[in-house]
């Protein structure tokens, strides 16, 4: 009967349940000590994808397999609850587009329904995460908005603020305009598209020449009304060319690309360009800095269209306003890859740009609001999204004569990574935090950790840590930890508090026991300032949300507060294992180190297994608007969960990504789980009392010692693997195990299960208990509800495999010599057969002879029995010389009439298996047939009564 996985591993799950199965495996005896295990917190306002079931498979399985090995494996369960993702979705069950109906709706309602919306998913994840059978504690969970978490995360950032090493600036940031916050180096990169945009060469008049230009290229024409310099390499060759009456200035190596058959009039370097002056394409940055009653104003954070706010700190001068604008400038960012060797630059939307402004004091205004609109000062584009604006700003420049060339490009551009809005650089007031202070470090404790795949150490996240950027920390938002920063009001003096009782210490207002740090609340406490005695109010920055989960390790223990000798003592801390996406080299991976750095904690985690992204049949990222993304649910209830999982295992390598194909997974249940339930049912048919004899197996039968040396191998090479935390080797090892347990030795031992030899028969029976036995537990890891099935059908030791011992492998069973030989015997049957099968004779009509020359000359006695039963043969000759076999085909009418008689017993046990019969009933059999077949049947009579 074929087994409904499903079924019976819902059955698995109430017994689990019921026997608190998880609960006694961290409770059974653990006399290795701690195994320390890391949730990298999911977050519950999005349904749970088979992704998902990726990186939980493997979470899963490393923890089992050192439970049984006799650590203690505590699995403190995660929640991630603060950040865009939980604004985005309130924001669309409210219908906001923006952040000023936020401000509206009030940021505490809106606050709190971020709050209930963390949650919206919450029982569909744990019931996810109990189906698959990913055993973690949910009920003791870290959730990262309690107040006892962010008062761990306050602490945190009052040690980073005391190392001097939390500071804000003023300087161009990746900023979404929809959300209206920056993003940080390692949020942006998760965000990238391939995009086309448009790829323009733009003509800017030399002043006082006439008809001479310097010509520039540009993707983002948005930005030229705000152009206020172009850049050159000092030590790049420029020529001045002519072309239809105009004289153009470009780089001569590029020339020929951007204009064809012209004449070079004059040749000079970078160096003699610099200072040249030019025409401003558009007049509203200078006629704004000639208007404006500061020298340089700027955007505020949140100021709107029309508002002019003061100067921000850092600026150079820039007055009168052309004094240091629209002139040719050097810089070193400057190449000749593409374009036209002469960079437009936009001091206010280019952090090179911004540098170089700061350098020699470029002129310095926004022509750009932070929700990414014109501001009134840009005239006719006023109100329009920049992105939006690039059509009409080129219709502008080609009425005037000013495009030289225009065309597309395809290149990869930054999308928000949750709102999927395009991300613009922006110069802003922005927190930092001075990660390139500590690069050295970083790369250093990198060192330390064991990466699978082992590229990923040097390769993405190596390259990541040797090009850190500060952490560009603050978000202007709402529903986050907020930044526990507070500035006075007189004196500007800044403070950061590092606990609720530090904060009730100093503050002007009662802070209740049951205070909630969050936002607008704790926006309402005021503290004295220590310097001048001033009203000190907390800025309205909440934190990046990674570094919520960046202090997980920390925070979850309420640590300093609590716990404290659990991580300083080493207990919980570092984590000996954690798994995530290959995305997270530049997330969660990333933002542990990070923050233990900062901290001057070793290394978070010793061993992390890198995942690669699943998607689908095709290789095609999943999306819904696609149509295919494939529900986990689903495929557990078709399928199992140990099917998605094995699934995961055995396809490719970990970091490798993943094609999911329903197909392919319904292959592998019938090459994998379907063959070995039905081992175990033929070993249920003829199994004793002491076929379960647990002591050593003492057989001569070259078949139990061939199939026990290979099971004790795979018990070495599985632990050792999973302990250098290699997953998909010992996964597909276990399977080829499992056809050769069935294809193999059963087959080959099929008649000693069946004779009257009693001793060879309960060794049969015990050697295939005690690889079934084995198995069951070597699956555990991996497939926990077959493990669990097949255990509880074979064995009877403990209440579930999960509270066994792992396997150890027995050095005396593994004799290499047999399992040589047996390789060698297999290499033979396969060439044997490939001869038959060429020769059109089935293998079921017995031969005379075949023939084998080995440069050893010898097989062994129980070999050569082998080959002869499994290619039919009634003689095997083995002679010295290089490697070959041969067959004699000519049939003799013995050979033919006993091979009548196989093919008989052939019929007669397909209609008992299509009859339902077992091995008990008894069946009448009726033959007719011509002379040979008769005298097959006499010839052959007692094979076929027992064979």
């Amino acid at each position: 009967m074929k087994l409904n996985y499903p079924e019976r591993e819902k059955e698995i799950l109430e017994f689990w349940k019921k026997s608190n199965i998880f609960k006694k495996s961290l409770e059974k005896p653990a006399p290795r000590g701690p195994f320390v295990f890391f949730e990298g917190p999911p977050t519950a306002n999005g349904r749970p994808g088979i992704h998902h079931a990726e990186s939980r498979a493997f979470k899963d399985c490393i923890p089992r397999f050192k439970t049984m090995q006799g650590y203690k494996v505590d699995r403190k369960g995660g929640w991630d609850t603060h950040g865009l993702p939980v604004e985005i979705e309130v924001e669309k069950q409210l219908g906001f587009t923006d952040k000023n109906q936020i401000e509206e709706f009030g940021i505490g309602p809106f606050n709190e329904k971020c709050k209930e919306s963390v949650w919206k998913y919450k029982s569909e994840w744990e019931e996810f995460t109990r189906r698959l059978g990913f055993w973690v504690d949910l009920e003791n969970a870290y959730v990262t908005y309690m107040p006892e978490y962010v008062e761990s995360l306050w602490w945190a950032i009052k040690q980073i603020w005391d190392k001097g090493l939390l500071y804000k600036d003023y300087r161009v940031t990746p900023h979404c305009p929809r959300c209206g916050t920056s993003l940080s180096s390692h949020e942006l990169s998760q965000g990238y598209k391939k995009v086309e945009d448009p790829a323009v060469f733009i003509k800017f008049k030399v002043l006082g020449k006439e008809n001479e230009y310097l010509v520039a290229w540009t993707t983002t024409p948005w930005t030229l009304p705000s152009n206020v310099a172009l850049a050159v390499g000092e030590d790049i060759d420029y020529v001045l060319v002519e072309k239809d009456g105009e004289k153009l200035w470009m780089a001569k190596v590029l020339a020929g690309k951007v204009v064809e058959g012209v004449e070079v009039l004059e040749v000079k370097k970078g160096m003699e360009l610099v200072g040249m002056k030019y025409e401003p394409l558009f007049p509203y940055v200078k006629d704004a800095l000639e208007k404006a009653t500061t020298p340089n104003p700027s955007l505020g954070r949140r100021g709107d269209s029309d508002s002019t706010p003061p100067l921000p700190r850092g600026d150079k001068g820039g007055l009168p306003a052309d004094q240091n604008g629209w002139t040719v400038v050097a810089a070193d960012f400057v190449s000749t890859e593409d374009g036209s060797g002469i960079v437009h630059t936009a001091v206010m939307y280019g952090a090179d740009d911004f540098t170089l402004g700061n350098k020699i004091g470029l002129p310095k205004y926004h022509l750009v609001d932070l929700e990414g609109k014109f501001t009134q000062a840009a005239g006719p584009y006023a109100g329009q999204f920049v992105k939006d604006a690039d059509a009409a700003i080129m219709e502008d420049l080609r009425s005037r004569g000013l495009v030289l060339r225009e065309g597309t490009i395809e290149h990869d551009y930054p999308f928000c990574w949750r709102c999927k809005s395009p991300v613009i650089y922006y110069a802003k007031d922005s927190w930092y935090i001075k990660m390139t202070d500590l690069q050295e470090k970083l790369i250093a404790e990198n060192e330390k950790i064991n990466w699978e795949p082992s590229h990923i150490k040097e390769g993405r996240f190596g390259e990541w840590l040797r090009e850190v950027k500060d952490w560009a920390f603050s978000r202007e938002r709402y529903w986050g930890t907020p930044l526990p920063i507070w500035e006075c009001q007189e004196c500007n003096e800044r403070e950061c508090i590092g606990s609720y009782e530090e904060l009730r210490t100093k503050a002007l207002q009662e802070v209740k026991d049951d205070f909630d740090p969050h936002r607008p609340f704790v926006d309402e406490v005021e503290i004295k300032c220590a310097k001048c005695g001033g009203t000190a109010r907390r800025v309205t920055d909440v934190c990046d949300v990674w570094f919520d989960s960046g202090c997980m390790p920390y925070a979850q223990w309420h640590y300093p507060f609590e716990n404290a000798d659990k991580i300083d003592k080493g207990e919980v801390y570092p984590a000996d294992y954690i798994s995530e996406a290959i995305d997270q080299t530049r997330g969660w991976f990333y933002t542990l180190l990070a923050v233990s750095t900062l901290l001057g904690k070793e290394r978070p985690y010793k061993n992390v297994i890198c995942l690669g992204h699943v998607l689908d049949a095709k290789g095609k990222k999943m999306s819904k608007s696609i149509g295919n993304v494939v529900n986990p649910m689903e495929m557990m209830d078709k399928y199992g969960a140990d099917a998605v999982r094995w699934y995961m295992y055995t396809l490719n390598q970990p970091g490798e990504s993943k094609r999911f194909d329903e197909k392919a997974l319904v292959d592998m249940i019938r090459q994998n789980f379907t063959i070995l339930q039905n081992v175990v049912s033929f070993y249920q048919m003829y199994e004793t009392e002491e076929s379960r004899h647990q002591g050593s197996i003492d057989s001569d039968n070259v078949l139990d010692k061939w199939v026990l040396a290979r099971l004790h191998s795979l018990i070495k090479d599985t632990t050792a693997d999973l302990e250098n935390y290699k997953i998909t080797e010992p996964t597909r090892a276990i399977g080829n195990f499992i056809t050769d347990l069935s294809t193999w030795y059963l087959r080959r031992s099929r008649k000693r299960f069946k004779s009257d030899n009693e001793a060879d028969k309960q060794l049969a029976l015990q050697t295939l208990h005690h690889c079934l036995s084995e198995v069951s537990k070597l699956l555990a890891p991996f497939t926990p509800f077959l493990a669990e099935d097949v255990y509880g059908q074979v064995e009877n030791k403990s209440e579930s495999v999960h509270l066994e011992d792992w396997p150890v492998s027995d050095e005396n069973f593994i004799d290499q010599d047999v399992l040589d030989k047996m390789a060698q015997t297999r290499s033979i049957v396969s060439r044997a057969l490939e001869a038959r099968t060429q020769a059109g004779i089935n293998v079921r009509q017995p031969l005379g002879m075949m023939s084998v020359t080995l440069p050893s000359g010898e097989l062994g006695d129980e070999y050569v029995e082998v080959l002869k039963d499994e290619v039919n043969v009634k003689q095997v000759e083995v002679e010295k010389g290089e490697y070959a076999v041969s067959l004699n085909t000519d049939l003799i009418p013995e050979l033919i009439r006993e091979g009548v008689m196989r093919e008989i017993v052939r019929r007669i046990n397909a209609m008992r298996k299509n009859a339902g019969l077992t091995i008990e009933d008894r069946i009448e059999v009726f033959v007719s047939g011509d002379e040979e077949v008769l005298k097959a049947i006499d010839e052959h009579k007692d094979y076929l009564l027992h064979g």
